[in-house]
């Protein structure tokens, strides 16, 4: 049984988010980025966005989601950030689309 106190890791790895259903995912890349491919179904929220769109952030504190970049440098600090003003589900896709994105993109 899982332990809710328990703190998830910073990233979690292209497979095991694969492997869930209805996963909600956010590209944290340029539009220009994603524009030029990205996950099918990924949300797009450019980092440098991040706080304009804090109020209109498309998920609630308690929920599980996922982020990538290019290389999981930005998603890391995209979900550090989000994790330091209460989004502790927040988890980075290790590696980024650098590495998996061909594999399910659209």
């Amino acid at each position: 049984m899982n332990n809710p106190n328990t703190t998830l890791s910073i990233e979690i790895t292209y497979d095991e988010v694969a492997a869930l259903q209805n996963a909600f995912v956010i590209d944290c890349r340029t539009e220009e980025e994603f524009d030029a491919g990205h996950l099918a179904h990924a949300c797009n929220i450019p980092l440098q966005h991040l706080s304009v769109r804090k109020d209109d952030f498309p998920c609630k504190c308690d929920d599980n989601f996922f982020v990538y970049c290019k290389s999981g440098n930005r998603s890391g600090t995209f979900a550090t950030y989000l994790r330091s003003i209460g989004y502790t589900k927040c988890q980075s896709i290790e590696g980024g689309y650098e590495q998996w994105g061909d594999r399910s993109s659209c």
